[in-house]
């Protein structure tokens, strides 16, 4: 069933990485107002990482995809420029191929889908020959991206090509890598700098790299372009406010977002549709190569001025609007109780997001009391666990105008009264929530990207992702020290820092509490007559029988040695205490039937049942169970015997 089933409008699906870098947001506006226009609604499912260092956070990260259903789309598009690492979009495409739903790239084709390219080689020709062909540049250096990298290794070709064409001689101490990006330019550019070699010109494999080749320049007293020309790629939004204004060539994503809702139009019109569509870069020859003069009027100096102004103050409000909200969220990290963080979050959320956002969690994450369970140890990498389940429960539901919720969805449903949501034709982002690198749930926030802060959502899922990975390491530590390795079970101190709150509320609601206590019989004979080894599985099969007769109600422990207790409180608890401890012997009973070994296991067990209330303390609890339990030890020990039991 598809989400636009019985509705007057498609649902579309975007994936994307890092949806807060600036090509993505602003894709993602130009998009939006697109699907706006076609009556559209857009998910946009994005991961925090672009997958560029291939670390141990992608595959959690990567998880977010999987929440897609592609079946429940009319159509995908996926941002697969977005995606730096090898792979990741591929295999978006191959779960949306498979499930025959339409899909469509941007810039970097995907085998079987419908592919929206652009034609990055002859627009970047374009400016080579500008440089080499027009200016007459002679001694052209070039920085290219990164090594082996398609895009990076196509611009190499093309300039080598082109000087080549123009009898120029190719120096391999004039090309060298910028990775993309302005740190390792500038290394580039103190080499080329000390080299001594006359430079004309430097072509550069983007404009991030043509802007920081500028700023060496000026700093080492040449003057662009009269001294050196330089000229860019790609159009980065940054270069709007740069000086000088670079030769480029750029593509506009308005052009792509365009492109893109033309041929979902066509596709759900019926029409033809091709598997591959180009889009023309737009060249334009600037100020670092000479072609452009600077003409500035006062009132243009004015308006720029004012802009700088405002821009300045936005950077500052931001800033400060990150920096308060890194401090308080913070803080949240150090509470223990889980549902008063998400209370505490209101503030953040109906400021920056519109009260438009929701937290699901994984089922098996968090238990009904919003505790997270203490079974869930750290893991190693290849044990961690990457994937949703069916249900997830909701811990925080702004959409509703509710917090700290304990509704359940399904998985597939993605989010709550779903057609109200819709109604509004909002976008709606889901970002992927992990703790220790094993997948627990996930965060959506609803938005109109025009006039949104892509950086502040960015920013607030960070951290609240830091308080649940905090809040889980503190249970963690508290669970190194309250858990007994052996058994898994608690041991005395955990035992009686999770039963304090049972025991304070059945003296508040005046209700029963019961302790079972249980000795197991025959260890030090089991440990001397099979070795140690077989007296630690013996305590460790009593445990899980324990735990298991218990099914996950109260506190089980292990006191140490062969001690062990059961302690839970309810309306009818004389009764249950009963059953669990039935239980109990009879699982032993029917372990020892299977014959598995040599000896057989047995315990002594005793219960006690009261309402406590002040003065009828836990540890008064605890010596009277023991009491019993020696009763019943003492019989036994009247009744068996260590050779007896060998026979």
């Amino acid at each position: 069933m598809k989400y636009s089933d019985g509705k007057p409008y498609k649902v579309i699906a975007l994936c994307t990485a890092k949806f807060n870098y600036v090509d993505e947001s602003e894709y993602i506006t130009f998009f939006h107002k697109v699907c706006e226009r076609l009556n559209y609604r857009l998910f946009v499912f994005s991961a925090l990482e672009d997958f560029y260092f291939d670390n141990l956070f992608d595959r959690a990260e990567e998880q977010i995809f999987n929440l897609m259903e592609p079946e429940r789309f009319d159509a995908v598009v996926i941002s697969s420029i977005s995606f730096k690492g090898e792979g990741v979009a591929e295999r978006i495409a191959k779960r949306v191929l498979d499930a025959e739903v339409p899909c469509i790239t941007l810039v970097r084709p995907i085998e079987g889908c419908i592919n929206i390219r652009c034609n990055f080689n002859d627009a970047f020709e374009e400016v080579v020959r500008h440089v080499v062909e027009f200016h007459k540049a002679k001694h052209i250096n070039f920085i290219a991206g990164m090594k082996n990298n398609v895009f990076s290794d196509e611009r190499l070709r093309i300039y080598i090509n082109v000087l080549k064409e123009n009898n120029i001689p190719i120096e391999d101490d004039r090309i060298d890598w910028g990775d993309f990006w302005e740190e390792p330019t500038a290394k580039v550019m103190d080499k080329f700098l000390a080299s001594g070699k006359e430079i004309d010109a430097i072509i550069c494999a983007n404009d991030f790299m043509a802007m920081e080749a500028v700023k060496k320049l000026v700093e080492a007293g040449k003057r662009v372009p009269e001294d050196v020309i330089v000229s860019g790629f790609d159009g980065a939004d940054l270069e709007k406010f740069h000086y000088p204004r670079l030769c480029t060539s750029h593509f506009a994503n308005s052009n792509l977002a365009e492109t893109a809702g033309r041929i979902l139009s066509d596709l759900f019109g019926g029409k033809m549709i091709r598997n591959e569509y180009m889009i023309e870069g737009s060249f334009r020859a600037g100020q670092s190569c000479g072609c452009s003069k600077i003409v500035v009027t006062a009132d243009e100096v004015k308006e720029i001025s004012a802009r700088l102004f405002d821009t300045a103050k936005h950077e500052r409000a931001i800033t400060g609007h990150v920096e308060a909200m890194y401090t308080k969220i913070y803080e949240l990290g150090h509470f223990d109780n889980l549902p008063e963080v998400w209370e505490r979050l209101v503030y953040f959320i109906n400021r920056y997001f519109g009260g438009d956002f929701m937290l699901a969690l994984n089922s098996d994450f968090l238990s009904e009391d919003m505790e997270i369970w203490p079974n869930l140890q750290p893991i190693g990498f290849y044990e961690q666990h990457h994937y949703y389940t069916d249900e997830m429960m909701i811990p925080m539901d702004f959409f509703g105008s509710n917090y700290a919720t304990k509704e359940r969805i399904k998985r597939t449903d993605l989010v709550p009264h779903f057609d109200d949501i819709m109604d509004k034709n909002l976008v709606l982002c889901f970002m992927p929530i992990y703790v220790q690198n094993s997948t627990a749930g996930y965060v959506v926030s609803g938005f109109k990207p025009e006039d949104f802060e892509f950086f502040m959502l960015y920013s607030f899922v960070s951290n609240l992702r830091n308080v649940i990975e905090m809040h889980k390491y503190r249970i963690d530590q508290q669970n190194l020290y309250s858990t007994d390795q052996l058994t898994k079970l608690l041991n005395r101190k955990g035992f009686y820092r999770h039963m304090e709150p049972i025991f304070n509320d059945a003296v508040r609601d005046k209700r029963e509490l019961a302790v079972i206590s249980f000795d197991m019989n025959w260890l030090k004979s089991i440990n001397d007559t099979y070795g140690h080894s077989e007296g630690d599985f013996a305590l460790a099969k009593i445990a899980e029988i324990i735990k298991k007769a218990s099914e996950g109600i109260g506190v089980s422990t292990r006191f140490g040695g062969d001690e062990f207790a059961y302690a839970f409180s309810s309306d009818n608890a004389a009764k249950r205490a009963k059953e669990v401890n039935k239980r109990v012997l009879e699982e032993i009973e029917a372990f020892n039937g299977l014959g598995e070994k040599p000896y057989p296991l047995s315990v002594s067990s005793g219960y006690v049942v009261h309402v406590p209330d002040e003065t009828y303390t836990m540890e008064r609890f605890i010596v009277e169970a023991d009491r019993e339990m020696y009763k019943n030890k003492t019989e036994f020990k009247e009744t068996h015997s260590w050779e007896g039991a060998k026979e």
